[in-house]
């Protein structure tokens, strides 16, 4: 009933609340023909007087094809019309002009079936089937329906609008239940989202936690291990100071050959002349302050570019203040 207020207004809920009672449901055969055009509402009658029937567009479109087969082969008189639209509901729109209709609640659909009879009106002469009724259409059928509504009786009125408080109290006591539901899950849901909100707002203080404790003995592991170092650093500069000391305590040794003597004892020791092409030359100082003399000669790879290699002879360490000479060659410098 929610969707007939909507598409149609009240006026058409009226109608079908009034079709369903004895006194106002009458046939096109027992009502007597208008003397002017007029608008009425009827609902063929069955034995057992139930409801209108609230026809789908697909079943009521059914009824339609039905029909126009009895159309075509001239079978659709008045009585068959009737028998194959028992129970639906239609109104009187001209002296041969009915037209059923139906509603889809689910859909919120209005469909209608105009059907026109014969100039004699025993014979439906075509039948007109409309899914989804145009707003113009439903319009013009809730004028007509107001006709309608005017010859009802204030008794008719009365229950109409009983009927009516009724419907919308249930209404607003479906529409409080709906709220209070969905209160009720809103409130479970936004319970769950805090508790799911402090769970990990405790999660993360845990983890802040162990991370600054974690940070903490890192800290204290690299300061002790600082005070450590510290501590060797410590104890190795007061050993080089004492060294420094002892170092400068003693006298220097004396030195009484020079880098060219030094050459000159390695080449007289080898037996390596001015003229040989083996080269004598000075190279370094060790860490003990000696001579380290190197022996090589010069190979040449490459005549046209010149390009060659040193062929090492030997390496030897000639001492400054004596010119002891010993060979290094194993140390390979």
């Amino acid at each position: 009933m929610k969707i007939l207020k909507v598409a149609f207004g009240i006026p058409l809920l009226a109608i079908l609340l009034a079709s369903c009672s004895d006194e106002t449901s009458e046939t096109v055969s027992q009502k007597e023909e208008p003397t002017e055009k007029s608008t009425a509402v009827h609902t063929k009658e069955n034995r057992n007087k139930t409801a209108v029937k609230e026809s789908s567009p697909n079943t009521l479109q059914t009824k339609a094809s039905t029909i126009k087969k009895a159309v075509n082969s001239k079978e659709a008189d008045r009585d068959y019309l009737l028998n194959v639209m028992n129970g639906y509901q239609y109104i009187q729109v001209g002296d041969n002009q009915y037209i059923y209709y139906g509603i889809n609640q689910e859909q919120n659909v209005f469909c209608m079936m105009e059907v026109n009879f014969d100039a004699s009106g025993d014979y439906v002469e075509n039948i007109n089937f409309v899914d989804n009724a145009s707003e113009e259409q439903i319009a013009l059928l809730q004028n007509q329906i107001q006709e309608q509504q005017k010859q009802l009786s204030d008794l008719e009125q009365q229950q109409m609008e009983k009927e009516l408080d009724d419907y919308y109290a249930q209404l607003e006591e479906d529409r409080q239940k709906e709220e209070e539901a969905q209160a009720k899950a809103d409130a479970e849901a936004q319970a769950e989202a805090d508790r799911k909100a402090e769970k990990e707002r405790l999660a993360e203080e845990e983890k802040k936690q162990q991370e600054e404790e974690e940070a903490q003995a890192k800290a204290d592991e690299e300061e002790a291990e600082a005070s450590l170092e510290d501590e060797a650093q410590t104890e190795s500069e007061s050993e080089q100071e004492e060294d420094t000391e002892a170092f400068e305590e003693e006298e220097p040794a004396e030195q009484t050959v020079s880098q060219e003597q030094a050459i000159q004892l390695v080449r007289d020791q080898q037996g390596i002349s001015e003229d040989s092409p083996l080269l004598v030359e000075y190279d370094h100082l060790d860490d003990s302050g000696n001579y380290i003399i190197h022996v090589y000669e010069s190979v040449v790879d490459n005549e046209e570019t010149g390009e060659g290699h040193t062929a090492t002879q030997g390496w030897y360490q000639v001492s400054p203040s004596d010119g002891a000479i010993t060979d290094v060659t194993v140390d390979g410098y």
